[in-house]
């Protein structure tokens, strides 16, 4: 991080100013937030929400996860699962499903990004795989 956080913020709470009122603030373990904070940091620096929509729309019919680690939050990739061999996993490493609703069927960059980040910080929570957003 760059530091230009206040304590307990991040760029996954954001600016209070930037949520709907339906949404709250993210809570949970610092470090938990700060692992997903570098993983969404990662992702985005290496793929623009533009990209990353393109890469799940051009595969509406293929699980598309992102691939990190807990141990190494700055390397990521975007794997498409042509065989069937990959499902979530919040352990390590760990295989986050991308969002298809707002890259499919209802394109929306901002609730696409919304969701991504939400699965990531759900991911890094071990949430059950049904609380992730498809």
């Amino acid at each position: 991080m760059d530091g230009s956080f206040e304590e307990g913020e991040s760029s996954l709470t954001g600016n209070q100013e930037s949520f709907d009122e339906e949404y709250g603030v993210i809570c949970g373990p610092p470090h938990l937030l700060k692992l997903a904070d570098n993983i969404c940091t990662s992702l985005l620096e290496k793929h623009c929400i533009e990209e990353i929509m393109e890469i799940v729309s051009r595969n509406r019919n293929i699980s598309v996860f992102i691939f990190a680690s807990r141990s190494k939050p700055d390397k990521v990739s975007v794997i498409t699962d042509l065989d069937g061999k990959y499902s979530y996993s919040h352990g390590d490493p760990l295989f986050i499903p991308l969002p298809k609703k707002f890259a499919v069927l209802e394109p929306d960059k901002k609730y696409f990004e919304r969701t991504l980040r939400a699965n990531i910080l759900l991911t890094v929570l071990e949430a059950d795989e049904k609380e992730l957003h498809r």
